[in-house]
């Protein structure tokens, strides 16, 4: 598999969006996030989980090309509006 796009998304961007992750639940885990955020915080994080993994199965189970990338990056601002209600709630 010599193809440049799969070569960017696996070696790049996955390991960026784990690092990103990773971060995330580190501050979370500092701030004792259990104890000081309900339910709903919980649920934002499934949406966000959510709608990541659209884009994930996406780029795993259909060829990638422009309808896929318009798609990524769609999700990509749904994410960002979704982290945004999460930031401001919390």
């Amino acid at each position: 598999m010599h193809d440049p796009l799969f070569a960017i998304l696996w070696y790049l961007i996955l390991p960026l969006w784990l690092l990103a992750g990773f971060a995330d639940w580190l501050c979370h885990r500092a701030s004792h996030i259990a104890q000081t955020a309900g339910p709903k915080e919980s649920t934002l994080h499934l949406l966000m989980f959510g709608e990541i993994g659209i884009g994930l199965l996406a780029c795993l189970f259909l060829e990638i090309n422009a309808l896929v990338f318009a798609l990524l990056i769609v999700i990509f601002f749904l994410h960002e509006a979704t982290a945004l209600w999460d930031v401001s709630y919390a």
